[in-house]
């Protein structure tokens, strides 16, 4: 399961994606105090575009039961040192989630069809960002839950029919 940021079509992959405009718990936090008010939100998924979120906020976010979004397309945006410091900031962000007990996930949060990427790129993701097999299988669980993806799924085949 995946979540992107363009409008899927039936034949794009609606089973494999999630659009964030289907979200409504979603939230792009361009601030430290943009995700402070997303961090109180009951079951928020917060993507802090810096990765920089106060600890006490995180322990929020995990009291309301809500995760931190890794996104992969950042990363690719990025090249060089930029690309290094970035990837430095998502990892002490992981350390700082699992320390708190906060929720996290990876997604590609991809602009277009072009730019998504397999399940099998995201787990190399997450594991470039130290997460282990395991944390990565709670992430795939936790998107299902926090999106109420298996409503929408059944939602999707009903209409399909």
């Amino acid at each position: 399961m995946d979540i992107v940021r363009f409008e899927l079509s039936a034949n794009e992959g609606a089973g494999r994606a999630l659009s964030v405009s289907s979200l409504p718990n979603f939230f792009d936090a361009a601030n430290a105090l943009a995700a402070k008010q997303a961090c109180r939100k009951k079951g928020a998924l917060v993507h802090p575009s810096s990765y920089e979120i106060d600890d006490g906020d995180l322990l929020e976010l995990s009291r309301a039961g809500g995760a931190v979004v890794f996104s992969f397309s950042d990363v690719l945006s990025e090249r060089g040192f930029r690309r290094s410091i970035l990837i430095s900031k998502m990892r002490l962000l992981l350390t700082a989630c699992r320390k708190r007990g906060t929720g996290f996930l990876f997604a590609t949060l991809a602009k277009d069809a072009s730019q998504m990427r397999s399940a099998r790129e995201l787990t190399a993701f997450a594991a470039v960002l130290g997460a282990t097999d395991v944390e990565r299988k709670e992430a795939e669980k936790k998107i299902t839950s926090l999106s109420g993806a298996s409503a929408k799924l059944k939602n999707l085949a009903q209409v399909e029919k």
